[in-house]
């Protein structure tokens, strides 16, 4: 069996796993938000009463389970075993929270009408002295914090930067504790029923979490690469390759891990552009870009990493996939792809095209490797060399066109590059009829 059908085979199976995983964990997500539910007991009260009360306690359970759910999606470190699909996680994570906040906020509004109704009670006439108004003073503190998360996640992210939007991000991990003592102090559907034990669960996993994200953040589950190499491979573009030194990692194709040079320093993501099966030695390349890719550029051998990972699934629909290959990068976006067009032009038992677009040759990473494949077809797509005279402009439909040989809508398509690039382009061969499962893409942002 050759190494591409070995992949294939094992990318079958191990998509169907993930498939299985990510129903179970949907399916966990939905059971576990509504089952709170099931202790919330009717008032001897007019209906309308009872309606704000089975709303009031919809908010707090289920927005509370969904925000929880979304707190433990952010831990990547502890789920990567069981889900390699980072970026499905994230987009689930996202989701939760887009349901999770307006759930939420259905308690504050009818808990009050729930008292108002029953007590004539306004309790957000709040008297500091008193221990329930303390504790919805915590309630709504909670609700500030959530806002504030919210507002700077949606609207003011671009705005803020990475770095600023993340420590501005973080301050949702108070939200779970405040959640807990809120709920334990002052819910007497918790206090009175079974529901406490189920209550005390959630809040061992949020605090075995949190332990677990200080160990990480330690190092202790992660591995340790020291360089062993390095090259230039394009204009501000080096390549690194390393062995383990500790807990070694065994990526598949267009899988990528998170990469630090130290503890005190922020993990940022790359692709594993390289991986010698028989030294087991891994590589990534690295453009420029900020301040950690312009250190990468400076590597020396022996340096020391510290690397989680590895995640992702990019390539393994392409991969799972009989049809010919068409790949397509934007910049370093062509990392993800190496392995494939390397095993592929060894084998040659597979029709691959890459579509490549830079603005010079000297941006081109890995020129001479390219330009020396025979059966992969590589275009170059240039923009600011004069007397190039093959494709220029956006790699579009008319281009995939001009050089494909079949139809566009025979292939499978892989797209790194610019969100703006790929999106464009992948909405270009959705309306041209290629069908949606035979489009992936990965962004990357610059």
């Amino acid at each position: 069996m050759t190494r591409l059908s070995m992949w294939h085979a094992q990318d079958t199976i191990e998509g169907r796993k993930i498939s299985r995983a990510k129903g179970v964990l949907i399916a966990l997500i939905a059971v576990t938000s509504l089952l709170p539910l099931v202790f919330v007991s009717p008032d001897d009260a007019p209906l309308l009463v009872n309606v704000y009360k089975y709303l009031a306690k919809t908010g707090a359970f289920v927005g509370s389970m969904l925000l929880i759910w979304q707190f433990i999606l952010g831990f990547r470190g502890a789920l990567s075993s069981f889900f390699p699909d980072l970026t499905w996680i994230v987009e689930l994570h996202k989701t939760l929270g887009q349901w999770g906040v307006p759930i939420i906020l259905l308690h504050p509004i009818f808990i009050g009408l729930y008292y108002l109704g029953t007590r004539g009670q306004n309790i957000y006439a709040l008297d500091l002295g008193d221990s329930f108004s303390q504790l919805v003073l915590l309630g709504m503190v909670t609700l500030a914090v959530i806002a504030f998360v919210v507002v700077t996640s949606v609207w003011f992210r671009g705005r803020l930067g990475f770095y600023p939007w993340l420590y501005t991000h973080m301050s949702a991990y108070v939200v779970p504790p405040f959640l807990f003592i809120h709920s334990f102090l002052l819910g007497p559907t918790i206090q009175g029923t079974f529901l406490q034990y189920y209550w005390w669960f959630f809040t061992g996993i949020i605090a075995a979490l949190f332990v677990h994200r200080i160990l990480h953040k330690l190092g202790l589950f992660s591995a340790r690469y020291r360089v062993a190499t390095t090259r230039t491979v394009a204009d501000s573009t080096t390549e690194i390759t390393m062995d383990a030194v500790h807990r070694r990692i065994v990526p598949a194709p267009g899988q990528f891990i998170y990469l630090r040079h130290n503890l005190a320093e922020n993990s940022h993501p790359y692709t594993v552009s390289t991986y010698d099966e028989e030294r087991k030695r891994l590589g990534i390349t690295a453009k420029q870009e900020g301040d950690q890719t312009a250190a990468l550029q400076k590597a020396q051998e022996g340096d020391l990493f510290i690397i989680d990972g590895p995640y992702g699934v990019f390539t393994r629909p392409a991969r799972e996939a009989d049809l010919p290959l068409v790949v397509i990068a934007g910049g370093i976006g062509i990392t993800p792809f190496r392995r494939l067009w390397q095993d592929a032009e060894r084998r040659q038992n597979r029709e691959v095209h890459v579509f490549y677009a830079n603005e010079t040759f000297d941006e081109i990473s890995y020129r001479d490797e390219l330009d020396a494949l025979e059966h992969v077809q590589v275009v170059h797509v240039l923009n600011d060399e004069p007397d190039f005279d093959g494709e220029t402009g956006l790699v579009d439909v008319d281009v995939l066109e001009r050089n494909l040989p079949r139809d566009i809508t025979d292939y499978q398509y892989l797209l790194c590059g610019p969100p703006p690039m790929i999106t464009s382009l992948e909405e270009e061969l959705l309306e041209a009829g290629v069908p949606d499962d035979q489009v992936s893409h990965e962004l990357f942002a610059t």
